[in-house]
This record gives C-alpha cells, sequence and structure tokens, in this order.
C-alpha cells in the first residue's frame, strides 16, 4: 500500500486540473496542492527542520491547512494543530510539550502570538506568517517562492508519528494523541470506503482542522473526492449558500447545526437538491428531528461514532434510519455497527468481556488506534494495552446483532440511591418533549441519594415548561430514579470545539450556583 506521501503525489499526478479543496471563493487543484505541499516541505529541510520534528500551525478554515499537513508529510514532521480558539494558557502548554521548532500562523490568529512569544522564544521555534497582515518575519509565499518542489520526500515504514493531535481538553489540560502514518493512511481510506463517497462526489466538512478531523478532510487522498471547507469560520447561512453554489452532494455535521441549518432554511431560500448524503456525528439524534430532516432535505442519512483516538469507529446506516423510524425504534439510539477493520468488546471493571447486551466499557482495536499520549507514558500504559486494545471512556453495550449502544462517558455516569442513571438515555426522552430544543442530564451532589439526576434545557421559542410537567411527561417512559428532580433552563448550552454539548461545565456552573 501506498505511503501517505505517495498517495499525496498521485493525486497530482493523476488528477492534476481536478479540484482537491474549495475554501470560499478560493479553490486549489491536486497539482497545485501536491506542488505547494513540496515546496513547504523544501522550505521546512532549508531551515534546519529534521525528521521526527514538531511543526505547529495556528489557524483558521485554510487551504494552507492542508498545504502544511502535506508538507510536514513529506518531510516527515509531526504535524500540530493548535486550535484558535484556546485560551492562551492551553495554547502555551501544547507548545511546551510538543516543543515545535516551527508555527506557521494564519493572520486571522495573528493577535495570539505576542502573549505566545516568551515561550515560543525559549522554545527556539520559528513563527512564519500568511495571509494579508500578518505581521511576522518570515513569510509564508516568500519562502514557497525561493524553494524548489523537486526534493524526494522520506520514506516511511508506516510506525514513525507524523500527525499529534489535542484532545479537546474539557477534563484539563489538552492531552497530545500521537498518530502514525499507518493509521492516518488507513483512516483516511476507510474513511472513503464507509462513508460511501465517491471520486465524482463534492464533500463539505465545516470541521475545526485543528483537531483529529483533519483525517477525514483529507480523504481526497483515497479517491480524490473534492473537499469544500468553511471560509476561515463555519456560518450557516454561508454553508447552505455554498451547497447551492458548488452542488455539494455529502455534508457532515453535528446535530446542532443540523438544527439550525433546518431552521435558517425555514426562513431563507436555498436549493439543496444536490445534496443525496448527511453525515452527523457527535451524538444521536432525536427521532423528532430526524423526521424533520429526512422531510425537508429528502436525503440519505448517516451516523458516526468516533473518538480522537481512534478516528471513526461504527456508523449507523441509511437503512438502519429508515427501519427505525418504520419498526425499529430503538435503533435510532445506536452508534450502529462496528467497521470492519475494528474489533469491539464490552468489558468489565477486571477486563473481562461481559454477556450480549450488558453495560461495560468499551474496548476497540484496530489499525487506526493512536500510538499513545505524548509525554504521558502512565496514562498511556493505562488506557493501550500490550496486546493492542484500546480501552476508551465510553460505556455501553453491543445487542446480538453488532449494534452498538453507547450510554454514557465514563465520568458522567450517575450514581442516585445506589442505581447507575446514564445521561444520555434521559436525554433521549427529553428530547421528545415539544418545548425542549436541547438538552443535557447531569448529576449533581444530593445529601440523600448521593446524586440526584438535573436537567438543564434549552426552550424552544414560545414554549414552556416547569419541573412537575416535565417529570409528568417522563411517567411511564423513565424509571424513577431516572427522572430528573431538578430542572434548569437556559438560552444555550456550552460547546467544545468539536460541538459536543460541554457537561464538564455545565456541571460546574451549577455546582457553583448551589
Amino acid at each position: 500500500m501506498s505511503t501517505l506521501a505517495e498517495m499525496i503525489s498521485a493525486c497530482g499526478r493523476n488528477l492534476p486540473l481536478k479540484t482537491a479543496f474549495v475554501q470560499g471563493t478560493r479553490t486549489a487543484t491536486w497539482k497545485q496542492v501536491d506542488e505547494r505541499s513540496s515546496r513547504f516541505a523544501s522550505a521546512l529541510a532549508d531551515l534546519g527542520i529534521r525528521r521526527g520534528d514538531a511543526v505547529a500551525i495556528l489557524s483558521q478554515e485554510r487551504i494552507e491547512v492542508y498545504e502544511h499537513w502535506f508538507g510536514c508529510i513529506k518531510a516527515g514532521a509531526m504535524r500540530v494543530g493548535i486550535n484558535w480558539r484556546y485560551s492562551v494558557r492551553e495554547m502555551q502548554h501544547i507548545l511546551v510539550d510538543c516543543r515545535p521548532k516551527l508555527l506557521l500562523v494564519d493572520a486571522h490568529c495573528a493577535a495570539s502570538v505576542p502573549a505566545l512569544a516568551p515561550t515560543l522564544a525559549a522554545l527556539g521555534c520559528k513563527v512564519v506568517g500568511f495571509g494579508d497582515g500578518h505581521g511576522q518575519l518570515l513569510d509564508y509565499e516568500a519562502l514557497l517562492s525561493t524553494t524548489s518542489p523537486a526534493r524526494e520526500p522520506v520514506p516511511y515504514t508506516g510506525d514513525e508519528t507524523v500527525l499529534i493531535t489535542y484532545t479537546s481538553g474539557t477534563t484539563g489540560f489538552p492531552k497530545g494523541v500521537m498518530v502514525s502514518e499507518r493509521a492516518v493512511r488507513k483512516a483516511i481510506l476507510y474513511t472513503a470506503l464507509f462513508s460511501g463517497v465517491s471520486a465524482d462526489d463534492v464533500w463539505y466538512r465545516p470541521n475545526q482542522s485543528s483537531w483529529i478531523v483533519l483525517i477525514g478532510n483529507s480523504c481526497g487522498l483515497a479517491n480524490g473526492v473534492t473537499m469544500v471547507i468553511p471560509d476561515g469560520v463555519f456560518e450557516v447561512k454561508a454553508f447552505l449558500r455554498d451547497i447551492e453554489r458548488l452542488r455539494v452532494s455529502v455534508a457532515l455535521l453535528v446535530p446542532t447545526s443540523l438544527q439550525r441549518m433546518l431552521d435558517e432554511c425555514r426562513d431563507g431560500t436555498y436549493d439543496l437538491s444536490s445534496l443525496r448524503t448527511l453525515i452527523y456525528g457527535g451524538g444521536p439524534i432525536s427521532p423528532r428531528l430526524l423526521r424533520r430532516a429526512q422531510e425537508e432535505l429528502r436525503c440519505r442519512m448517516v451516523q458516526v461514532y468516533g473518538l480522537t483516538e481512534a478516528t471513526w469507529v461504527s456508523y449507523l446506516r441509511d437503512g438502519d434510519h429508515v427501519s427505525g423510524l418504520a419498526e425499529r425504534p430503538a435503533l435510532l439510539e445506536s452508534a450502529g455497527t462496528i467497521a470492519t477493520h475494528f474489533e469491539a468488546s464490552i468489558r468489565d471493571e477486571d477486563g473481562q468481556p461481559v454477556p450480549s447486551g450488558s453495560i461495560g466499557t468499551l474496548w476497540l482495536r484496530g489499525p487506526c488506534v493512536m500510538s499513545g499520549y505524548l509525554n504521558l507514558p502512565e496514562l498511556t500504559a493505562s488506557v493501550l494495552k500490550p496486546d493492542g486494545w484500546l480501552i476508551t471512556h465510553d460505556m455501553g453495550y453491543l445487542d446480538d446483532s453488532g449494534y452498538l449502544f453507547l450510554k454514557d462517558r465514563k465520568n458522567f455516569l450517575i450514581v442516585t440511591g445506589g442505581v447507575n442513571v446514564y445521561g444520555s438515555a434521559v436525554e433521549a426522552v427529553l428530547a421528545e418533549h415539544p418545548a425542549i430544543s436541547e438538552v443535557a442530564v447531569v448529576g449533581l451532589p444530593d445529601e440523600r441519594w448521593g446524586e440526584t439526576v438535573a436537567a438543564v434545557v434549552v426552550v424552544v421559542p414560545g414554549g414552556e415548561i416547569d419541573l412537575a410537567g416535565l417529570r409528568s411527561f417522563c411517567e411511564g417512559k423513565l424509571a424513577r430514579m431516572e427522572i430528573p428532580k431538578r430542572l434548569f433552563t437556559v438560552l444555550e448550552l456550552p460547546r467544545t470545539f468539536t460541538g459536543k454539548i460541554d457537561k464538564v461545565s455545565i456541571r460546574s456552573s451549577l455546582l457553583e450556583q448551589d
């Protein structure tokens, strides 16, 4: 199987004029991306960057993100993305943790550089800017103009780390997840295969490239599919205009963005007839939202489940959605079936497999699992076993048909009166309440029960809800201990930069109020 560097070169050679990336009104062909990434790899060598060095980028969504990424691959460097929404303290932590030799900075993120300057100087990290008004001494375009793309890419065995991607940091400082060349390569190929994306598709992925989704955003290396990215920052109206303008056929969203997309379509006129598949991740969606999406978008629906440490793991197919709405509603609570390149096992606290249908911790093994956490050998050893099994933080069960049902993260399990309550199960019921737009369920301390179930909801415009009515709605749908005993209404739920509801922040805020 080709290396990543060879895949980039093959796209440039065999699909020279095919559009690789679209960003707003900007486009780049595969030939252009191949040549410019080769020039960047040469520039890295000229600047003294050697194999295994970390090379970071601080940027919004730009085509240069992929030139940087592919150039790092060709140079044998480890690519590190720094989320521009992180605090200065978090950025400093990442810099000290990975010790990059070079940082490429988008002009739109240049305001963060002065606060980082002492850390960058202490590390001896060169700073290169791109975009008008970046204000750095070294200029990206100037470097590319003075180098040659002729230098041969470094060879790979597959075990080398090519990507360090940092977790969202909701439980402390972000952790650097190390991903090998082989894992990235296979993840790209399997993502294209299991997503059902063809070479003729136009795929809009409005994700932050500082995260693991960079791998999925590189799926064009598998079959040449054209990728559309936001013009800097995701915005729903621009997203809908781009679908119409570019005839996007596949799109990826988190459920919250899907809700916003449908709401915007009510007020605006958009031609979305080109959209044949909508892929969503970050959690299941309520049957009510699913029905609305199918009625208004009239396209296939696919749910994906993944994690930073392993990329996409399972898929709930369009046929599963159709069956779930028609006759098997329980399927809509599933994360789908495990992709064939993974082994999955549900295990107890002692690491022993549990029977089908029993809840335990999800273990995974496969070629796309991370190599470990950067500079955290003890944490790595606690979750990554010598035989390749990764212990996730997700709890759930597998049924007899191979469908994965996720109940909650370990640290979000609510123990009330000695009974385990999974917030996701409660959320699935509350999401069907006509007055609730969004919901998060967390556990709060309780002198009598240990913890009590608390629901934090966003109310639909014009809707009304109170605790008594909510509890009445839950009767017959939830066990007595699962029914919320406390209710909080908010204007919006906080989220991580990956789009997931930030339950850590929600719980901390509620504890401060008590």
